[in-house]
């Protein structure tokens, strides 16, 4: 009795210290209340600096309190007359993950400034909503090449089908990082209408290479039963990268009727590490065929 007694006083001592040491290594949300509380103050400042500075601080460090935050951000967002804290606003509110703000955000994009434009874009790829697809089909338009990045990119991740004809508009933009992010997600909205589109561009020798190899990586991950045709062409590229990407491809994606093409490849191919590639292709092709046998 007296041994069992001693064990329970020992695991309560135990249990009570680590506690302890939980409390001591972080830090309290209570404690960080009243400098966060503080900083809420200074979103009301009539110094446009300090509510700016405001923003960016409560957006870093105000989730705790961050039902009460957003109200405050918002009105900044829509009403602010400085567009620096306007900015500054759009930011936090895409730190803090407040998904009530989106309304505003999609409201922010056709703002006057470009600054806060593209901050608004940015803040929507964190919070992806189909509410925004109009907006950011409008800002693909815009003269400023990093808007129509930051609406290309949040396009990408809402993955609307609606944004699949005015991406590929975009995909002749002048801004080389602009075209990438276009081909990028038009791989992750997987609609099989970019298949042509992709194809040319991954088969057209101008174009510069990696557009091509990001034009087969998103061929290979379209809803389209065509994508291993498409990839079985690329594989006569002329361009080792392309055709090293269309192996790959294949070995990840392509089914048995690809096969044929790829020991065709094999034989004619001059380059060692792409026949090694081929083989390993052919080798998951033959490993996945094996796993969905019945037998």
């Amino acid at each position: 009795m007296r041994i069992l007694q001693r064990l329970q006083r020992s695991v309560r001592r135990l249990t009570t210290g680590a506690a302890i040491i939980a409390m001591l290594a972080l830090p309290s949300m209570a404690s960080a209340q009243p400098e966060v509380r503080a900083e809420m103050e200074h979103l009301h400042s009539t110094n446009a600096v300090e509510r700016a500075r405001a923003a960016e601080t409560l957006g870093r460090s105000g989730h705790a309190l961050r039902d009460e935050i957003t109200p405050l951000l918002r009105r900044l967002l829509r009403d602010d007359p400085e567009w620096e804290v306007r900015a500054s606003a759009g930011r936090a509110l895409g730190r803090l993950g407040t998904r009530d703000a989106v309304p505003d955000l999609v409201g922010a994009l056709r703002d006057p400034v470009v600054d806060v434009r593209v901050v608004a874009a940015a803040a929507i790829w964190r919070l992806p909503d189909p509410a925004a697809v109009p907006a950011l089909i409008e800002l693909l338009d815009d003269t400023d090449a990093n808007a129509r990045q930051w609406a290309t990119l949040a396009l990408g991740v809402i993955r609307d089908t609606r944004s699949v004809a005015p991406l590929l508009e975009l995909l002749d933009d002048p801004v080389p990082a602009v075209r990438l992010d276009v081909i990028r997600s038009l791989g992750r909205i997987r609609n099989a209408g970019a298949l042509a589109a992709l194809e040319t561009r991954a088969s057209t020798s101008g174009a510069p290479n990696d557009e091509r190899v990001e034009a087969v990586g998103a061929l290979a991950v379209l809803d389209a039963p065509q994508r291993i045709d498409a990839l079985v062409r690329l594989l006569g590229s002329r361009e080792r990268q392309v055709r090293e990407a269309a192996i790959t491809a294949l070995g990840q994606v392509g089914d048995a009727l690809a096969l044929p093409a790829l020991r065709r490849q094999r034989t004619s191919e001059r380059v060692p590490a792409l026949r090694t590639a081929i083989d390993e292709a052919v080798a998951n092709i033959e490993a996945r065929r094996s796993a969905a046998s019945p037998d």
